[in-house]
């Protein structure tokens, strides 16, 4: 995991919201791909799901890909590799959540790569110009 991350470009905050909900439903498929627990998921979600059963797969893979090119291709992180090993963190402290409370250290582990993804996305213009044409 990096210590530090380096922002050359503003972020567009504007975008916090869509940003946000992008990465918590990546981890919330990828999680509920591996439980088959969806009893968080909108009625919505759940209709798609029960309508084409590679629905939440091909999510988890559209989503992850999505969030690892982008960061790839910023300054922060060099290899696939190196955002696999944060996103698979990111995704345990999430599955663990589902579970039970997590630990202040568990929550600032959490919060703390939560908050770095987040950072980084938000100043990948092209990220959200993708994500704003596929809400419409």
């Amino acid at each position: 995991m990096l210590n530090f991350i380096s922002i050359t470009k503003p972020m567009n905050l504007q975008y916090t919201e869509m940003m946000e909900r992008f990465l918590m439903n990546t981890l919330a498929f990828s999680v509920a791909l591996v439980t088959k627990d969806y009893s968080t998921f909108s009625q919505e979600a759940m209709d798609l799901i029960v309508a084409d059963k590679n629905w939440i797969r091909e999510s988890v893979e559209w989503s992850q890909s999505l969030l690892v090119v982008t960061l790839v291709d910023g300054e922060n992180y060099q290899t696939a590799e190196e955002v696999a090993e944060d996103l698979s963190g990111l995704l345990a402290l999430y599955n663990l959540a589902t579970q039970r409370e997590l630990t202040d250290r568990e929550d600032a582990l959490f919060t703390n790569l939560h908050d770095r993804f987040l950072a980084l996305l938000l100043t990948d213009d092209e990220l959200i110009e993708y994500l704003l044409e596929d809400e419409q």
